[in-house]
């Protein structure tokens, strides 16, 4: 009789643990290329298999647009995560997702700071950041806008 006790509790317990407690979609954000001087956002949703307070905290040049959420079972929340780059060079890293009860999750963030344009550009070239390098051609699109403030250099390579 005690050995079937504690196989039902087990049985009980892995059913409970069979979905994460917290869920994220998707698991890895990829901002590509960023201009300095310039910020790129992009978002994940975070899935609450369990009542509990939610904490969210990105690396550093990375922020959210929420931190803490108190969540509800099988609630969603779009988070938005939005890239600063401080100097050029990679910035490869982790946001964390802990729940106040049980259960964490991570989202891979993935992005480079470039002062190199090439391709389709748009938005505003700083001079905080010059000179910029010029590796290929460059154009606008229609319908988009690119301003260049007074003091930018644009150094052309090849």
């Amino acid at each position: 009789m005690k050995v079937i006790k504690r196989i039902t509790i087990f049985a009980l317990f892995g059913m409970a643990m069979s979905q994460d407690p917290i869920e994220v979609d998707p698991t890895t954000l990829d901002f590509g290329n960023v201009l300095m001087g310039n910020t790129s956002t992009l978002s994940f949703t975070i899935t609450a298999n369990l009542e509990q307070t939610v904490t969210i905290t990105p690396p550093n040049f990375y922020t959210v647009d929420t931190s803490v959420i108190a969540m509800v079972v099988s609630q969603t929340q779009v988070v938005n995560v939005t890239f600063s780059p401080p100097s050029v060079g990679s910035y490869d890293s982790f946001i964390t997702v802990v729940g106040s009860t049980f259960g964490s999750a991570t989202v891979a963030v993935n992005a480079t700071a470039v002062n190199n344009i090439e391709g389709s550009i748009s938005g505003t070239i700083s001079a905080d950041y010059s000179p910029y390098e010029i590796s290929g051609d460059i154009w606008v699109e229609e319908g988009n806008t690119l301003t260049i403030n007074p003091g930018v250099t644009l150094e052309f390579t090849g």
